[in-house]
């Protein structure tokens, strides 16, 4: 991965950018243009992301079948038990499916901000064609 500069100048590695306390995110940087990642090792980070998708959807497939009343018995301690246990499942903010979700949705970011890395990489490596090609007289 390649952070660019002012120039074009490969930046050497710095302190992550935050707002606030949180970090500044890889989205903004890829698009600002100054990130940019190798075609080959993008690629194999776009695999494990895609892997890593995958299995989250299968547990959130998987998960559907947790939020559903446990059959622990007709009484209030049993009833009182098969809500909680159903909102740990899905419901509440901190449930497993609401983690899942939100992990989700960071790789399929995370998943787009390297395909754009991989363009900017790619849009660099193009222009600099060009202009050796310019300077060689072809």
């Amino acid at each position: 991965m390649y952070i660019a500069e002012n120039g074009g100048e490969v930046a050497p590695p710095q302190e992550v950018s935050t707002v606030n306390g949180q970090v500044v995110a890889l989205q903004e940087t890829v698009n600002s243009g100054r990130v940019s990642l190798d075609p080959a090792t993008g690629e194999e980070l776009r695999k494990m992301l895609l892997e890593q998708m995958d299995q989250v959807d299968s547990w959130l497939e998987r998960a559907g079948r947790l939020a559903r009343p446990a059959p622990i018995g007709r009484n209030p301690v049993g009833d009182r038990l098969a809500q909680k246990f159903e909102a740990r499942a899905d419901g509440d903010p901190r449930s497993f499916v609401a983690v899942m979700t939100a992990y989700r949705e960071v790789l399929q970011q995370t998943h787009d901000s390297v395909q754009n890395a991989i363009r900017n990489f790619t849009a660099v490596d193009d222009e600099s064609s060009v202009a050796l090609r310019k300077l060689s007289g072809n």
